[in-house]
């Protein structure tokens, strides 16, 4: 038997209907935080880490 009251309408929800909400809350969050604790490249919105760079450190144009 699952874990929780078994009135409740979340705590009697499917195993795959509460992976789909845990994902959206997953894909929510991270699309909310990622521009707030991630620096963005400012023309192309991607995250800097994905930017090519030189042996010095400096982007590649």
């Amino acid at each position: 038997m699952a874990s929780g009251c078994r009135d409740c309408r979340t705590c009697t929800l499917s195993w795959i209907a509460r992976m789909g909400r845990h994902t959206l809350y997953l894909f929510t969050l991270s699309w909310l935080v990622k521009p707030v604790f991630l620096r963005n490249c400012p023309q192309c919105k991607h995250t800097m880490g994905r930017h090519q760079r030189r042996g010095d450190g400096s982007f590649q144009d």
